[in-house]
């Protein structure tokens, strides 16, 4: 076997090792990128729902800002106070029944 033979043995056996380390490598961040992206997926998920729950009580709370602004435009009228002397004094009208159901 002459120099030039023993060259290109050699340069083939390099060859394939490094295409097998390339290869190697690819398969490797092929796979950690794979988790990593799946590792944000479920991120973005979790934020999403959290998203979705703050937008749920933001509405409520807004719903109850309105209440409060109807009940406080309403204060002085004859209406509002009847109804809070009916809910929160339980008071009732003259010549007015109440019933209270024992079954609940």
């Amino acid at each position: 076997m002459n120099k030039y033979e023993r060259y290109i043995k050699n340069r083939r056996k390099k060859n394939t090792r490094f295409l097998l380390f390339v290869i190697l490598i690819f398969f490797i961040v092929f796979f950690i990128s794979r988790s990593y992206n799946q590792s944000l997926q479920r991120k973005s998920s979790d934020l999403t729902e959290q998203i979705k729950t703050t937008d749920k009580n933001i509405k409520s709370v807004k719903n109850d800002i309105e209440n409060i602004k109807k009940d406080y435009e309403n204060r002085n009228t004859d209406t509002f106070k009847e109804k809070i002397a009916r809910e929160k004094l339980g008071m009732v009208k003259k010549d007015e029944y109440v019933y209270k159901d024992n079954n609940k």
